[in-house]
């Protein structure tokens, strides 16, 4: 026997395997999904989801026969486009035996038909949802029988179709329905539905749910749905209904629910609810009813739940009557409603109560006791209303009342006895009322948990304010006028877990003031006037959340928090930096931290904590961060650091430790900073593509950054995902590769060095070198340009030839800018070497003829730019073997007859300008043109402007020009100018001398000096100036140097040979080279002084530094103020501020004769503002001086003249 029965266990395992693989080998059509899934039964079944265009239509390749039979028990078809119209074949799923669930989502059909669904004898669930009723399109409708074909199913849901009418009786071969779903329909009459007492048969007889919410019902008539005797769940909210039968619910004994919620009943007839004595929730929400039968509620034993909010109820003595039977109610909501006054005890028999909804009344009057009969009550809420003061006996009763909201009243008294009875208060809000004090009545809840006075008027806050409420851990007094507290005032409370003082008026708080409340996860003080936070929270321990945002705080150091804090919220304040004396960062658990809108200026490895994770610096005053930084910040998911004040960033800066492949890389901000993007910037540029070693963070807004390129031609502010990778540019004065070897010398070509008066850039690559020499009034073209030069700007200059072989060896030259600057020859192999260069800029010039070899080497030149000169003459080859030129301008010249047609040589041309030139009006020659124009097409891009002269007169436009009319010149019509002849010649010349001498006094008043200094320098005449020094025979020496001792290797090397040994030479006395350093030197300089015609003071920043020097130069004013004929010259080494120097220095200098070392004529300059030289070289010196004229005494080593 035994092994009989192991051998059927066996076999039976072998089936229900065998089964299971053949659900595994199952074969679903190319659109749908497949998923297994356990019946009751031993075979499994499979859930299957077909995703198509629509269902019947001709877009559709779903064919539904291709699905296999035995082990498809589920089938959802969802439409793409439910907007396609369909329709759902007969038997078009009849081969489906087994299937259980059938459900259509937004599949757009117009009917179900009789024998759509014929086969499916099992089917139990079925759901269609056209989706016709949120677009409000076409009807949907059910063929009369059609539901008659699934005698089986259980679950119905029509929801969403915009049906509008049923088949009669179309529910009534469904007898083991139990939920049916029409929400969302247009039906507006239930009788079509069939459910009336039938006396043959019922239709649905075991339906339980019936949901006909959002339809357009107008009213209830009797018995309607007195068939329906299980139903337990009824929803007719939100339809148009207005009147109700009396009768209406017959038939409904076992009605647990109904919802009339959202439509316009006003009334309800005594014995409406009579019939469904089980009623155990009842919504009446949002109608127009001012009040109730007294009857209404009687007979409802079982009531629990009453929602008859957002209606017009202004009295609540139906109450009285309604319940007066036991009842079981338990939630009460009459909210929204037009209450204002509860009198008497309107709730006594309500005596299992247990919330009671009251907001948003019009309350102003409670009487005593009103709820002294409601002991059961958790929850009272009388949320805005006009409650003004609260009396001692309105809550008696209350006894196990936890929950009281009275915020959003005008609540100004409490009495001191108001909540004596509320001793299970755990909760209470007076938020939002018009409090000046602290409730005394609040003291005497010592069990009190909860408690929000926020949004009053309460100032002072004491130590004994707080005294018995031990067991509080909430405690909200935002939005008061609460001053500065002192240590105690949270004296006792070892629960208190959160604590909101924020938007008060506190200034200050006493050291240890949050000591008392050792438990303290949250305190909220932002929006105060705080300026100091030290000694307040370093010893919380359990702090987890702190706000100090929007104060006046100046100073932070992560040593004033404790350590196991986890958010800090402190933007708005003048913070200046994130101090961390202690290196605090290894233990810190800190992971949110907001410094928003402070005054930081500098970040470090040790500014943030190393567990950070999202972090906030948006709207400081940050310039630096340093390397490194954040690498030491695994956990980072997020750095605001948009709207600062950052320049540059390092590449190290924004480095982090390796982030593992199962994590995303953390996410940065940095727009809305100034950033220079020079050659050290542009791996920002790529930073969200530099992530192979997955070290660096994703710039979220990396197309908002906006860089200021360092090239002033560039434009001003690009964005960095645009600007191309050579536009990151660097300043340089010099720079030697690594591999030249000849940097010692003068002449090294691969040494970069910018040439005088230009500005150099190159990228970190030196494949962009570019010299930008534009308005440095060069005459001819700089000498020394750096080889590798890619982009040379030399426009503005005036150059009025550009020689030959000028750019030899510039082989790597791109561009080349030599437009404004006075050019009027280019000679012979002027561009000789410029082998790569593609643009040539020319125009605004005063070349008048090319004779076709200029540009003869730049095979690769692809923009010309000729426009704007005196063109008269150009060699018709002188283009013609630049192969790769696109663009040429010739406009604005004066060309005559040259043979534009030669330009078809240029095959790529695809831009050029001929217009404002004097083509000749030849017939022949306009003949040509006007046939290479029109051949030319487009890319002549000035060609409406193109026409020719004669005689300075205008003719016809080529495009114009009428070929067949014109014989010769006479035969076309000129303009002719009014005033011809001799006149014109006269009017020409008559402005242009006016002009020409108008100029002539202007650069004369603006070159006065340096013209005095050329004839000075080249004749020896002092053009209108006397020379006002004494003669060589009233004084000794030419001129007294005064110098500072650093500065001596200058003055003896470099100033005094020129002057003392040069062909016009003069007699000076150095400083501290004649003169001895005796005690009383000061005397023997002040004689030195006045012994001189004049005194050349050498100025440095370390002759400013010195006193002696100071001296010197305060006595050489001196002098120059007693002696009129004695001048101080001033001769700057260095860069001076005048604004920083002593005023009498100021004063020194402002009455000298300034000329500046490296000034060009710096010699003329000096030697023009010193007094005559010498004739012949004198052989007395101040050495001879030394020896003959003073004398030095042996008792007091002084210098004295003799």
């Amino acid at each position: 026997m035994m092994d009989q029965l192991k051998l059927v266990v066996v076999f039976l395992i072998i089936l229900v395997h065998s089964k299971h693989a053949y659900v595994m080998n199952y074969a679903a059509p190319s659109d749908c999904q497949w998923t297994t899934m356990k019946s009751h039964q031993i075979e499994p079944g499979v859930l299957l989801t077909c995703h198509v265009s629509g269902v019947g239509t001709q877009m559709d390749s779903t064919n539904f026969s291709l699905i296999q039979s035995l082990h498809t028990v589920g089938l959802t078809i969802i439409c793409d486009d439910r907007y396609v119209e369909g329709r759902l074949t007969n038997s078009s799923l009849a081969h489906l035996k087994h299937l259980q669930s059938l459900r259509f989502e937004r599949c757009s059909f117009s009917e179900l038909a009789d024998n759509a669904l014929l086969g499916l004898i099992a089917l139990k669930n079925l759901t269609i949802h056209t989706g016709k009723y949120e677009d409000n399109r076409s009807i949907f409708s059910i063929g009369p029988t059609s539901l008659m074909k699934v005698r089986e199913l259980e679950y119905l849901d029509l929801a969403n179709n915009n049906i509008v009418s049923l088949p009669e009786y179309a529910f009534c071969g469904l007898i083991n329905l139990k939920q049916l779903n029409l929400s969302y329909n247009g039906l507006q009459d239930v009788k079509h539905l069939g459910l009336e007492e039938r006396k043959l048969f019922p239709c649905i007889p075991e339906l339980q749910m019936l949901d006909l919410s959002h339809n357009r019902l107008k009213y209830l008539t009797d018995e309607i749905l007195s068939s329906l005797r299980r139903l337990k769940n009824l929803s007719l909210s939100d339809n148009h209904i207005s009147q109700m039968s009396p009768y209406a619910l017959i038939g409904l004994q076992r009605l647990q629910f109904i919802d009339l919620s959202n439509n316009k009943l006003s009334e309800f007839h005594p014995h409406f609810f009579h019939h469904s004595t089980e009623l155990r929730e009842i919504l009446l929400r949002n109608n127009s009813v001012a009040g109730f039968p007294s009857a209404l509620f009687r007979s409802l034993s079982q009531l629990i739940h009453l929602d008859v909010s957002h209606n017009i109820i202004f009295d609540l003595h139906f109450l009285l009557d309604s319940f007066k039977n036991p009842n079981r109610l338990k939630i009460l909501n009459l909210s929204y409603n037009k209450i204002r006054r509860i009198e008497g005890m309107p709730f006594q028999s309500l005596i299992n109560l247990q919330v009671l909804d009251l907001r948003d009344n019009i309350i102003e009057y409670i009487a005593e006791k009103a709820f002294s009969h409601l002991t059961s009550l958790k929850i009272l809420d009388l949320t805005n209303n006009k409650l003004r003061l609260i009396e001692a006996d309105t809550f008696n009763g209350l006894l196990n009342l936890q929950e009281l909201w009275l915020s959003s009243n005008h609540m100004e008294l409490i009495h001191s006895d108001a909540f004596m009875n509320l001793t299970r208060l755990q909760y209470l809000s007076l938020k939002n009322n018009s409090l000046t004090s602290f409730p005394i009545a609040i003291n005497k809840m010592e069990y009190l948990l909860d408690l929000d006075l926020s949004y009053n008027s309460i100032s002072n806050i004491t130590n004994d304010t707080f005294e018995n409420l031990k067991s509080l851990v909430t405690l909200d007094l935002k939005y008061n006028f609460i001053g500065n507290l002192s240590r105690g005032t949270l004296r006792d409370q070892y629960s208190l877990k959160i604590l909101d003082l924020s938007r008060n008026r506190i200034q200050s708080l006493e050291h240890g003031i949050f000591d008392d409340a050792i438990e303290l996860e949250r305190i909220e003080l932002n929006d105060n006037l705080l300026s100091d936070i030290n000694g307040l929270f370093m010893n919380l321990q359990n702090l987890k959340s702190l706000n100090v945002s929007r104060n006046n705080i100046t100073w932070f150091d992560y040593a004033l928090i404790p350590t196991g804090l986890i958010h800090l919220d402190m933007h708005s304040n003048r913070i200046d930096s994130l101090g961390n004396y202690f290196e605090l960062e290894s233990i810190l658990k800190l992971k949110f931290m907001d410094a928003s809108f402070n005054r930081i200026q500098e970040i470090n490895p040790a500014t943030f904590p190393y567990g950070i994770e999202i972090a906030s610096l948006r709207n400081n005053s940050l310039k630096i961060i340093n390397s490194f930084t954040f690498m030491s910040k695994t956990n980072l998911t997020l750095m605001d650091l948009r709207n600062n004040d950052i320049q540059n960033l390092d590449i190290n800066a924004l480095r982090l430790r390796s982030v593992p492949i199962t994590r995303n890389l953390p996410i940065f901000y940095l727009s809305e900073n100034p950033l220079h993007c020079d050659c050290t910037m542009e791996w920002l540029q790529r930073i969200n593509n530099l992530d192979d070693m997955r070290q660096y963070p994703q710039i979220a807004d990396l197309d908002q950054v906006l860089c200021h390129m360092t090239f002033p031609r560039q434009h001003a502010l690009v964005p960095i995902t645009r600007a191309k990778s050579n536009e990151f540019l660097c300043r340089y004065r010099s720079h030697c590769f690594a591999l030249c070897h000849c940097c010692e010398f003068d002449a090294c070509d691969c040494e970069m060095v910018c040439p005088e008066n230009c500005t150099c850039y190159s990228d970190q690559t030196w494949n962009t070198n570019i010299v930008d020499c534009s308005s440095s009034r060069y005459t001819r073209t700089p000498a020394r340009i750096p080889m590798d030069v890619t982009d040379l700007y030399l426009d503005g200059n005036d150059m009025s030839q550009v020689g030959s072989h000028s750019f030899i060896g510039r082989k790597n030259m791109r561009i080349l800018h030599m437009n404004g600057s006075n050019i009027h020859v280019i000679r012979n192999r002027t561009f000789n070497g410029l082998i790569n260069l593609l643009k040539l800029h020319l125009e605004h010039n005063y070349i008048s003829t090319i004779h076709g070899y200029e540009f003869t080497n730049l095979t690769n030149l692809q923009e010309l730019y000729l426009s704007y000169n005196r063109l008269t003459s150009i060699n018709n080859s002188s283009f013609t073997h630049l192969k790769f030129l696109r663009v040429i301008a010739l406009d604005h010249n004066n060309l005559i007859d040259f043979h534009v047609w030669n330009l078809n040589y240029n095959r790529r041309l695809s831009v050029v300008r001929l217009g404002h030139n004097s083509w000749t009006c030849s017939c022949d020659y306009l003949g040509s043109f006007q046939d290479w124009l029109l051949a030319a097409g487009a890319f002549v891009v000035d060609r409406e402007d193109v026409r020719c002269y004669k005689n300075q007169s205008a003719g016809p436009y080529v495009l114009e020009f009428n070929s067949t009319a014109c014989s010769n010149h006479s035969a076309l019509t000129y303009y002719k100018d009014e005033f011809a002849g001799d006149y014109v010649p006269v009017m020409i010349l008559a402005p242009c001398l006016f002009i020409l001498l108008i100029l002539s006094l202007v650069l004369f008043c603006i070159y006065n000096t340096e013209m005095k200094i050329w004839f000075y320098s080249r004749y020896g005449i002092r053009l209108f100036q006397r020379n006002n020094y004494p003669t060589e025979a009233e004084k000794l020496f030419d001129a007294f140097l005064s110098y500072c001792k650093k500065d001596e290797a200058f003055v003896s090397q470099m100033l005094a040979p020129e002057l003392e040994d040069g062909t016009y030479p003069h007699r000076l006395c150095l400083r501290y080279r004649d003169l001895p350093m005796a005690e009383y030197v000061a005397e023997a300089i002040s004689e030195a002084i006045e012994c001189s015609r004049c005194t050349v003071a050498v100025i440095s920043e370390q002759y400013l530094k010195s006193e002696w020097c100071i001296y010197e130069l305060k006595a050489a004013h001196h002098e120059s103020q007693i002696n009129r004929r004695h001048r101080v010259i001033v001769v700057l080494l260095d860069k001076i501020s005048f604004k920083d120097l002593d005023s009498d220095v100021r004063l020194c200098l402002r009455s000298a004769s300034v000329v500046h070392w490296g000034d060009r004529r710096f010699w003329e300059k000096l030697r023009f503002a010193m007094p005559e030289a010498r004739l012949h070289k004198d052989s007395v010196n101040c050495k001879d001086f030394k020896t003959s004229s003073l004398r030095r005494s042996s008792i007091t080593n002084s210098v004295k003249l003799v």
